[in-house]
């Protein structure tokens, strides 16, 4: 990469970085209003549900399973954050990297970019679309085994 390619890229890399940002705090202020909305109508016909009679009871249990469903839904809001956060943070590293003009170190920045992931698909992903020089196939499979974590 020639130098002018290496100052048109580095500002790209940082509005895309911002923009994710952006998304990202207009993202989680909507899922934490959601969230509390779907929680008090948890809560609500929970009080309906054990101060009525038994008809009140069984017209309130709808709404307190609907509710315990929508925040088992709103997981989806975690993952996306946690898979946005990690395109992020890797165009973030990109981005330093080509600014400060360290692109030769890329086997150095693909290994950070692929630690960053905590989620197998996401390694798998990583694994189908960079190249990969010919030591790092061990010590990555060994990391993917040791710390393959989803709580989803």
């Amino acid at each position: 990469m020639d130098k002018d390619e290496t100052n048109n890229l580095a500002p790209l890399l940082l509005l895309a970085v911002r923009q994710l940002d952006a998304a990202m705090l207009d993202a989680s202020a909507e899922a934490e209003l959601l969230s509390r909305a779907v929680a008090s109508l948890g809560v609500r016909g929970a009080q309906m549900r054990d101060g009525g009679g038994d008809e009140t009871h069984a017209k309130a249990l709808p709404f307190v399973a609907d509710a315990q469903r929508a925040m088992r839904a709103l997981q989806f809001h975690d993952r996306l954050s946690q898979r946005v956060t990690h395109v992020r943070d890797a165009l973030s590293r990109l981005h330093s990297c080509v600014a400060t003009g360290q692109s030769a170190e890329w086997d150095k920045l693909n290994a950070a970019i692929r630690g960053l992931y905590t989620m197998e698909d996401e390694r798998q992903i990583f694994d189908a679309l960079v190249p990969r020089t010919a030591g790092r196939d061990d010590e990555d499979g060994k990391e993917a085994a040791c710390g393959s974590v989803e709580l989803f």
